[in-house]
């Protein structure tokens, strides 16, 4: 049973594919989103289905409006992994203060986001044994 999904938001397909790759077989589903619209959606319908939800952003792109995502997704107590572009190191403090659980820095390779993902599937999983519930 899927407990939990790792919503990737990308605009560019890139880390999706390689979660998906990375994470076969860890108990997670991988799904992409392209836009903030979507993203928010699918975290609702994942929340709604009881499931557990990672966040991956790439904001390479529009880092000013995955800002507010990020608080929001904390808002929910659900995990954030921000894949940094070069110059991200400036934003580093706040992406801090908004709730990144996680920030990978450049040069990112797939495994380092499989392996952060697979941290925070156990701390889930750990989680979902500790309360009875998924």
């Amino acid at each position: 049973m899927i407990l939990t999904e790792v919503i990737v938001l990308e605009k560019k397909s890139r880390w999706a594919p390689e979660l998906h790759r990375q994470l076969a077989g860890d108990g997670a589903i991988v799904r992409a989103s392209r836009d903030i619209t979507d993203l928010r959606e699918r975290i609702t319908t994942a929340r709604t289905s009881g499931k557990n939800c990672i966040a991956v952003l790439d904001p390479a792109g529009w880092p000013g409006e995955c800002l507010p995502v990020i608080s929001w997704l904390r808002s929910l107590h659900i995990h954030v992994i921000v894949v940094g572009y070069v110059g991200i190191d400036l934003l580093e403090p706040s992406l801090r203060e908004l709730g990144t659980t996680i920030l990978l820095l450049p040069p990112v390779a797939g495994d380092q986001i499989g392996n952060a993902c697979r941290r925070l599937l156990g701390q889930h999983s750990v989680q979902s044994r500790n309360t009875g519930s998924s």
